[in-house]
């Protein structure tokens, strides 16, 4: 009885490429992660905010302001119904200070209906929108860190800033 035949080994450079293959391939895996990539892989509805700035220079002329892009993701299977007390309630945001004292917060709108609102969101599919936060100057100190917490469609974000 002959004994199997045996395949050759391979040379160095299989072997390299293979490596550098899985490199790369947990280098993207990993920077997909960190930029929020894998967000389908998520079953759950989420919100995101993109300020245009972390910080905040009250000693610019004109108005201290932040704008942000607001991200909300059906990452479900199934559609989601998103449903607010009034139109008002879509976005609400509060502004506290690094100690957890309340600075600033959105100011409900007197003429704002008193119906209901609701809204039907595809599963895969997003909603953005873009909105401001004009700061009262006189109630922030320099050099102080601030947290801001967002809801949208009564889901819940935050992001920090800084006042320079």
């Amino acid at each position: 009885m002959q004994p199997l035949p045996q395949s050759p080994a391979p040379d160095w450079r299989q072997y390299m490429l293979r490596a550098v293959i899985w490199v790369a391939f947990v280098g993207a895996l990993g920077y997909a992660a960190a930029n929020g990539g894998l967000g389908f892989l998520e079953n759950d509805v989420s919100v995101t905010v993109e300020p245009n700035r972390d910080s905040i220079s009250l000693a610019d002329q004109g108005p201290a302001m932040i704008e942000m892009k607001v991200t909300l993701r059906n990452n479900t299977r199934n559609k989601v119904t998103l449903t607010a007390p009034t139109a008002c309630k879509i976005f609400r945001w509060q502004i506290f200070s690094r100690s957890g004292e309340l600075m600033q917060s959105k100011i409900n709108e007197e003429s704002c209906p008193a119906s209901g609102v609701a809204v039907g969101l595809p599963s895969g599919e997003q909603v953005q929108e873009f909105y401001s936060i004009l700061l009262s100057q006189t109630r922030y100190r320099q050099g102080e860190d601030y947290q801001v917490r967002v809801w949208y469609w009564g889901y819940e974000t935050e992001f920090e800033f800084k006042v320079e």
